[in-house]
């Protein structure tokens, strides 16, 4: 019975099978379970952080918990997996806060997906909501980028060709609604809700539907260059200027400056040359246009030197990253959009000043270090200034801000636990510990220029 409605789900999700395909699945009458999960534990303290307007919050400090739990079910080359996920908040402070996300806030459906691997022996089908990385994550990583960590899934399909084990090609296809189209259990989440009733998450992130579709291919069949060519085709619907982060338009009473359907074609290469057995580098470019004249660029450089037979195995790493601006901030003209990655990026510290993470108007060269002080024990620290190329207009004395974001500092310190001692009891469980650092410059109002202070403990388990 199991293996006859298995092959009937296949046939009822499109999936196309030879003779010898369907035979195989009749045959296989092995099906099988598996489940999980995992928990989350976070302790945030945060002081003067930077927001999009040039100006800074206040202080904050709170504790979040995600809970995530998963079922799988597998029949031979056939997969359906579901994961549903909750996150809760306790704000110590603001007091403005200590209303939103309370518990139990709202389970959601967090993934939830068919797979068909091997199709015609080289093709993976993927079909619902799921969570897509590529590359470095600067062009796709987080769909829901409206609520930060809490969810990073897409609504897809995607066909990832396996040429071989070293050269694959993914197609996709995106729609993003601006809120959660699937069920949900809990508080009501509306935009005017107050208190209790829960927070607006704004799922696709500036309270607008979202779609797209693109490639992705990857080739690491030489070692000594690796390389990654893309293009993604992206549409926004019903955007409003002063939604997409330019509160210049709506201090202006520009606000007849609505874009709808917004159209971008993003273009981009990416290079891993490896000069040594100790020195790599890391050349990313891409370039976008769309509507209205729009054109922008995405570049990252840098330079790795790892020495593994050194103490404490440290890599140090010098790089450049850099996306263009436009004096009228996110709406103008030569502002990049960041496609479908709107994940934290370079730090908490430094993605509020960019309105729901997307960085434009943004070079950063920086310097990182990373360490392994003992087995299953990493530090890491990065560093640098941090400038917007263009001067953007609207500053409150009739001018424009300056260009200089702020100096930049961060240490992460991770240790897995479960790896560290034999207690079976603690298998999955990790710790990490962040601290950053701003020094707010010109670019930020006068009076609205203290140091920017982030820190956070977080437990994991994973089960």
């Amino acid at each position: 019975m199991k293996r006859c409605m298995c092959l009937a789900f296949a046939l009822m999700m499109g999936l196309p099978l030879t003779a010898a395909e369907a035979g195989a699945l009749e045959e296989k009458s092995a099906v099988d379970f598996d489940f999980g999960g995992d928990l989350r534990l976070r302790y945030d303290f945060t002081n003067n952080l930077p927001d999009e307007k040039h100006g800074e919050k206040g202080h904050t400090d709170y504790a979040r918990v995600r809970t995530r739990l998963w079922g799988k079910v597998t029949a031979d080359r056939l997969e359906f997996f579901v994961r549903v996920a909750d996150e809760f908040r306790y704000y110590n402070s603001r007091e403005s806060d200590k209303g939103k996300q309370r518990f139990p806030d709202v389970v959601f459906v967090d993934n939830l997906y068919l797979k068909y691997s091997d199709l015609f022996d080289f093709v993976d089908v993927k079909v619902g909501r799921q969570e897509m990385a590529f590359g470095a994550k600067r062009i796709i990583s987080d769909g829901t980028g409206g609520d930060g960590s809490r969810s990073n899934y897409f609504d897809a399909v995607r066909l990832t060709f396996k040429f071989d084990q070293k050269r694959t090609l993914d197609a996709f296809a995106v729609y993003q609604k601006a809120d959660d189209w699937l069920p949900t259990v809990g508080h009501t989440h509306d935009a005017k809700s107050k208190g209790t009733k829960g927070y607006d998450y704004e799922t696709s992130g500036y309270d607008q539907d979202e779609y797209g579709a693109g490639l992705y291919y990857q080739d690491r069949s030489n070692d000594a260059l690796g390389w990654d060519a893309y293009y993604v085709f992206k549409v926004e619907e019903s955007i409003h200027s002063y939604d997409r982060g330019s509160f210049i338009d709506a201090v202006n009473g520009l606000e007849g400056s609505d874009r709808d359907n917004f159209k971008t074609h993003t273009l981009g290469i990416r290079l891993l040359p490896r000069f040594s057995k100790t020195l790599t580098g890391e050349l990313e470019l891409a370039g976008q246009f769309g509507d209205e004249g729009h054109s922008a660029l995405m570049a990252y450089g840098g330079l790795t030197y790892a020495r593994k037979d050194w103490a404490m195995s440290p890599t140090f790493t010098a790089a450049v990253q850099y996306m263009s601006g436009d004096e009228d901030g996110w709406a103008g003209d030569n502002a990049w959009h960041p496609v479908f990655n709107r994940e934290t990026g370079v730090g908490e510290a430094v993605a509020p000043m960019f309105n729901k993470y997307a960085y434009n108007n943004f070079l950063y060269p920086h310097l990182k270090v990373e360490l392994k002080p003992f087995a299953n024990h990493k530090l890491a620290f990065q560093t640098g200034p941090m400038f917007a190329p263009v001067s953007e207009k609207g500053a409150p004395d009739g001018g424009d801000y300056g260009t200089f974001r702020g100096y930049y500092a961060q240490v992460k310190y991770t240790l897995d636990i479960g790896k560290m001692t034999e207690a079976r009891w603690l298998d999955g469980v990790a710790m990490a510990f962040t601290g950053e650092y701003l020094s707010k410059g010109d670019y930020f109002k006068d009076g609205d220029q203290g140091d920017a202070l982030f820190g956070r403990m977080e437990l994991t388990y994973k089960f």
